[in-house]
């Protein structure tokens, strides 16, 4: 009984509160459009700062405020709302509102925040950024080179132009002391002191912060001694790379030698140096190997008086092992991991491989895949001999572009490079084309190899069915930006070139580079 009751009682409560809701009337939605032209934040000066605009209107009454209104005028703090009609259409007339700061005479920068609002809706909070009058200055940051000490040291200055306190610390080389003004208020002069050096060249900084412990200005200093110092401290060779390159600066004679009994790598050159110089290191092959070789090399400065210092470096030697390489089939799934740009799609035949068509000049087919990986890349090509021309371009930032293109139609294969610079660029100095043994009637692969070579660039290789071509080192001065460990945008197609025509990419296979620290 008392479950019906209930039940009875339920089902009213719910009949009457249907027909609560039914009487009640539909509130209207309250909305409004704030339209209004403002950057999202300004730097100000914190003398005469320039002053900046807001352009507003809305269909409701707005009002534009500052947070800090004693640092500003705004011209107009509150405007008249525009028919909604207009206001929707993009049309009614806009207001502009000039927003004036007044100087900042304090040392501490200020921030404000000025919020548009209408209609109950913040449609926008621009942040304001003020700076203070501090300032601290050192003039002698600004050179390049640094302060220089003699070997037998001695006293330099460093000046402070500033109108707040501040302090100073040597952060690099515990061999230069601050003798006087570790700490100062406005303008001031630190002075420094070095002993004589018997050893090395060395170096250190010394850091200038200001009222709030910020870091404002660092001044380099060197103090002339033996100078003795590689561009690298790590030499690393692929399996089959036979030679690789050390420059080293130094200010007197210098040798190297073997840092162990090794016999898989040679120093060509190991003695006769004064001065800059390059070292020569010649590698026996390790493509039977199955571990990386490891093994150094040491520098070491000869005396020229019995009271010179010798100065030694250490530098690792590394050679890798062969790795087995990843074999890519282009065929449907791995097309679809590339973008086709110029016109015409490859079409992958089941069997066969990929169609490359070079239809006319400008329309023909061409993929590109980025943020490709370093390592070596082998692409197997077939049925090119009606390809006007092959493309394999590998393409890294500053303009740094590595090309090679195979020409079924010229019987031969060509190398071209773009470097950053323009046409005063410097770039690898080898033959522009290759046609020992071609035979485009037969399947061909070619092969990108490329191994570390001196500091973090690279030594690369183009091979055509196992045979090299040619190969080249990037360095500084050409391909500079073509460094180990970059990441490629990589182009493969075939154009027609005057010369509509085809051919078929069945594969490629990768070589992931060698882990040097194994």
């Amino acid at each position: 009984m008392k479950k019906i009751s209930y039940l009875i009682t339920l089902g009213l409560a719910i009949v009457i509160g249907l027909a609560s809701c039914e009487e009640k009337p539909e509130q209207p939605v309250d909305s409004v459009d704030l339209r209004y032209r403002v950057a999202d934040s300004y730097d100000l000066d914190a003398i005469s700062p320039k002053p900046f605009t807001i352009v507003v209107k809305s269909t409701k009454p707005w009002t534009i405020k500052s947070y800090h209104p004693e640092w500003c005028i705004i011209e107009l703090e509150e405007g008249e709302a525009v028919a909604d009609s207009l206001v929707h259409v993009g049309q009614g007339e806009s207001t502009s509102v000039r927003v004036q700061y007044y100087d900042n005479d304090q040392l501490d920068d200020r921030i404000d925040y000025i919020e548009i609002e209408s209609g109950g809706w913040v449609g926008k909070k621009v942040t304001i950024y003020q700076k203070g009058i501090a300032y601290l200055n050192v003039p002698e940051s600004d050179i390049d080179e640094g302060l220089m000490f003699e070997k037998a040291g001695g006293e330099a200055e460093i000046h402070v132009n500033s109108n707040q306190p501040w302090s100073a610390k040597v952060i690099e080389g515990s061999w230069l002391s601050i003798s006087e003004g570790a700490t100062g208020q406005l303008d001031g002069v630190v002075k420094l002191s070095a002993k004589e050096n018997t050893g090395e060249k060395r170096y250190a900084a010394v850091a200038v912060y200001d009222r709030n412990g910020e870091e404002r200005a660092v001044v380099k200093f060197t103090q002339d001694g033996v100078q003795l110092d590689p561009e690298t401290f790590e030499i690393r060779a692929g399996y089959d790379q036979l030679s690789a390159t050390l420059s080293v600066v130094s200010n007197t004679k210098w040798e190297a030698e073997k840092g162990g009994e090794t016999d898989w790598f040679e120093i060509e050159n190991p003695s006769g140096h004064d001065g800059d110089g390059v070292i020569t290191l010649k590698f026996t092959d390790n493509s039977a190997g199955t571990s990386l070789r490891k093994s150094s090399i040491v520098l070491k400065t000869i005396k020229v008086n019995d009271d010179d210092a010798v100065a030694t470096k250490e530098i690792a030697v590394k050679q890798a092992y062969p790795i087995a390489p990843v074999r890519h089939m282009f065929d449907s799934d791995e097309l679809s991991l590339w973008h086709s740009d110029k016109g015409v799609d490859p079409v992958y035949n089941k069997g066969v491989g990929t169609l490359f068509t070079g239809k006319t000049d400008s329309e023909y087919s061409r993929v590109n895949q980025g943020d490709m990986p370093f390592g070596n890349y082998t692409f197997r090509w077939s049925n090119m001999e009606g390809a006007a021309r092959v493309r394999h371009w590998f393409c890294y930032s500053e303009s740094a572009e590595l090309k090679l293109d195979v020409r079924p139609a010229n019987n031969k294969i060509s190398f071209s490079f773009n470097a950053p610079g323009g046409e005063d660029a410097q770039k690898p100095a080898v033959s522009s084309e290759y046609t020992t043994g071609l035979d485009f009637s037969q399947p061909m692969e070619i092969t990108f190899k490329f191994d570390p070579s001196g500091a973090d660039y690279c030594h690369v290789t183009y091979l055509c069915n196992g045979v090299e071509m040619i190969s080249f080192d990037t360095s500084e001065n050409t391909m500079r930006s073509t460094k180990w460990g970059s990441k490629i945008n990589m182009y493969l197609g075939v154009s027609a070139d005057g010369n509509p025509g085809s051919a078929v990419l069945e594969w490629y296979e990768y070589t992931p580079p060698m882990n040097w620290d194994e």
